[in-house]
């Protein structure tokens, strides 16, 4: 599965030192946009997006997932809501999932982000 960016919040490379993330649909509140990768992406039939084992490529960069929170698939499916935290000492909210490594990545407009599960 693809997801495009559209969007990037002013805000988002202020979290690069937390090695957290937000995605969120287009549908993102005001509120939210500015702290959020914006993305295009198309609802699965399952409703399953992300578990422990699933990849992420981003800019060229790999993740692995390793915690998937148990609202994280149901919130992504939903809104596009998802925030990825490359920090292990951080613990796993329900709407979050875990990523190795702690490579903060690049985000630019246009490119994709694919998730492999």
């Amino acid at each position: 599965m693809k997801l495009k960016i559209l969007d990037i919040g002013k805000m988002v490379p202020e979290f690069e030192a937390e090695k957290l993330f937000v995605l969120f649909g287009n549908s993102a509140p005001p509120e939210l946009r500015d702290i959020s990768v914006i993305i295009d992406f198309e609802r699965n039939d399952d409703g399953i997006y992300f578990k422990e084992g699933s990849k992420l490529i981003i800019s060229n960069q790999e993740y692995e997932i390793t915690e998937v929170g148990n609202m994280a698939n149901s919130n992504f499916h939903e809104l596009g809501h998802l925030s990825i935290y490359l920090n292990k000492d951080m613990e796993t909210l329900p709407g979050a999932v875990h990523a190795v490594p702690d490579v903060f990545p690049e985000f630019n407009v246009g490119d994709e982000i694919e998730i492999i599960y």
